[in-house]
Parts: C-alpha cells; structure tokens; sequence
C-alpha cells in the first residue's frame, strides 16, 4: 500500500473512531500517523480539530504550533490555526501569527487581521486591513460583511455619512439581517433622523430575538422622540437582562418617571442608585428633586 493510500486509511479509521465516540483511539491513531509521516499536515489538521471538539483548544494551539516550526510556510495551517485563536478570542496572537502573511498567499488574512484590530477596538488599524481586504477579495459574502464591519467603524469613529454609505453597500446581502438595522438606527440617532431612527429599531426588534442593546438604542431612541412610555419600557426590558445593576439605566428610568409624573418611582430608582453608590452625585440632586416634587403633588392633591 502506498504511503497517500496508507495515510488515507488510518485517517479514514481515526474519523470512524471519533465519529463513535472513541476519542482515545482516534487521538492515538492520529499520533501514530503524525510520527510516522511528520510533514504530512491532514493528521494534524484532525487532531487539532479532535481537540476543538472536546474543548481543548490549547492542545489544538501546541499540535499545529509544533507543526508551523517545521514548517513555517505553510499559509493554510497558519489560518487554521489563526482561526482557532479568534474561537479563543486570543486576538494579538491572531495579528502576531497572520502579520507574515502576504495579500498574494492569502487575502482573507487581512479579513482576520481586521476583524482581530476591530475586536481590540483599534479601529483604524482594523479599517486599513479591511479596505486592503476589499483590494483582493472575490467572496461575495466577505465583501459585504467586510462592509458591514465598515460601517460599524465608521460609526464608532463618529463618521456618520461613511458609516451610513457602508451600512448600504452591506444591504444587498444583509437586508434581512438584525445587525444591519441596527447600525442604521444607530446612525440616525446620532444624525437626529429619529423617524428613521425609529423605523429601523423597530425592524430590528422584530428580527433579532431578546437583546440588552437592541432594547438600550431603543429605550434612547425613544427618549428622544419624547416618547417616553415607549421608552420606559425598553430601559426596563435592559434591566432584566443584565444581570449587572446599572446605575445609567436606573437614572435614566427615574428621569423618564418624572417627566411622566410618576415621582415616587423615580424616588425609588434613585434610591437604586444610591444603594450601589451613596455618594452618586446626580442621584442624590435627582431624589432630593423628586422629593419636593412629591411634596408639592401631595400638597395640591390635599
């Protein structure tokens, strides 16, 4: 039996065993065929995805880690392996590991890269990797969630038309998408465009299941459109999401309490506050105010 067709045969066995539950004799086999043919990369390739599916990302890292020593050229296994450390949210390994990397070996290192940079919140180091992507990328899913990545960019560097003309160049791939909405509700709060605003997180609603900042952008949107029902019951959907007591959202709600002329609730919210921090200045100004607002209502309700 020749050596591809031997190769074959025991990765072919080591999958039955996987497949059944025998991860010992699969790892085993895998083994046994790495020391016999230690430049062959498939072995290697299936035993570090052995490793991911039993949670074990770190034998995963070492296996292909040991392999790229050898054999340091071999682009896919570097992806590969890059892909394994984004699962592990071990973003500065995935730029030291891809950095090497030419645009003409592999293009969708440069995706990695930026999507890396973007997750350290290093934006425009993120946004110079994802245009140089668009320069040589022919995936049409890519393209537009490259764009898509853009318009969040642009959006948090506060450069709202660019945000906006990315988030449109995504819309023939994400138009369905909960995401999309809710980048543009985000671009035409901070525009002042509520109605649109309005309009998108709405949709965005309706598409995405329970979600503590698609209700947040809602609660602020509303807020802003002086709706302040609508926006009550968005802040209150966060709170019961998030596990972590927010002192934002407790001030907002109080605010929002007054201004519908519910003074004792906004009393109780600030006193929310003030548990977590005696001390919160805007808290003890908000219920000293909404104190003598209560004092006045029960003064004229006598």
């Amino acid at each position: 039996m020749g050596n591809n067709r031997q190769i074959e045969f025991k990765l072919n066995n080591a999958k039955k065993f996987a497949a059944s539950g025998k991860f010992l004799h699969a790892s085993q086999l895998y083994k046994s065929l790495i020391e016999e043919f230690p430049d062959n990369a498939e072995p290697y390739f299936q035993l570090a995805q052995l490793y991911q599916d039993q949670n074990l990302s770190k034998e995963s890292e070492n296996l292909l880690l040991n392999y790229l020593n050898e054999n340091p050229d071999r682009i896919d296994v570097i992806i590969y392996l890059a892909q394994i450390y984004l699962k592990s949210s071990k973003w500065n390994e995935v730029v030291e590991i891809l950095t090497p990397v030419t645009p003409d070996e592999e293009p969708y290192a440069l995706f990695l890269i930026g999507y890396a940079y973007f997750m350290l919140e290093d934006y425009e180091i993120a946004k110079i990797n994802f245009e140089n992507f668009l320069k040589f990328n022919n995936e049409p899913e890519l393209f537009y969630e490259t764009q898509l990545f853009l318009s969040k960019i642009y959006l948090a560097q506060s450069k709202f038309n660019k945000a906006l003309e990315y988030a449109e160049k995504s819309e023939k791939f994400y138009s369905n998408y909960w995401e999309l909405k809710f980048i543009y509700a985000e671009i035409y709060l901070s525009t002042k465009m509520i109605n649109h605003a309005i309009k998108n997180i709405e949709t965005c609603i309706k598409m995405s299941t329970a979600n503590y900042k698609v209700y947040k952008l809602a609660g602020e949107i509303y807020y802003k459109a002086k709706n302040y029902i609508k926006s009550e019951k968005y802040f209150v959907e966060c709170i019961s999401l998030n596990e972590n007591q927010s002192t934002y959202l407790y001030i907002k709600l109080a605010d929002i309490c007054i201004k519908n002329k519910k003074i004792d609730k906004a009393v109780n919210y600030y006193d929310l506050v003030l548990k977590m921090n005696s001390k919160h200045n805007i808290a003890l100004k908000g219920k000293k105010n909404a104190l003598s607002l209560l004092k006045n209502q029960n003064t004229y309700n006598e």
